[in-house]
């Protein structure tokens, strides 16, 4: 297996880990630890590398500061959404929740890993769309 693509795998099988952890381990630090790094991080990380390519590339220092503090705003944004969601038809749950943005985290994972391997079949196609 191709190595650049285990980090969106392992992404998008965060959530549905987080979910598992937060359905068989009792109230305690695990659970609470692993649901924490979950909703402030995995969520926005597929986000982001889903919308990376439409972002272009930037030189310069501050790109890492700033994907981290993208990722955990898009990652709180989107709870904040799947939540609102939840609460207006009345069933909000947090398995349900959680269940929710563990499927918003595996599909913008697995789109971010889709992109990058249509954009690199076609890198290796060339403009003249034959296979180098």
């Amino acid at each position: 297996m191709n190595t650049s693509r285990l980090p969106l795998l392992l992404l998008a099988a965060s959530g549905w880990l987080a979910l598992l952890v937060t359905q068989v381990a009792g109230a305690g630090p695990l659970r609470v630890t692993v649901s924490v790094a979950f909703l402030l991080t995995c969520p926005g990380a597929a986000l982001l590398a889903l919308a990376r390519p439409l972002l272009g590339r930037r030189d310069h220092t501050g790109d890492a500061m700033e994907s981290v503090a993208l990722t955990v705003a898009l990652s709180v944004s989107a709870g904040v959404i799947v939540s609102e969601a939840f609460f207006l038809s009345g069933t909000f749950t947090v398995p349900a929740a959680v269940t929710a943005l563990a499927a918003v985290t595996s599909a913008a994972a697995l789109g971010a890993l889709l992109t990058a391997l249509l954009t690199a079949r076609r890198a290796r196609r060339g403009p003249t769309g034959r296979a180098h």
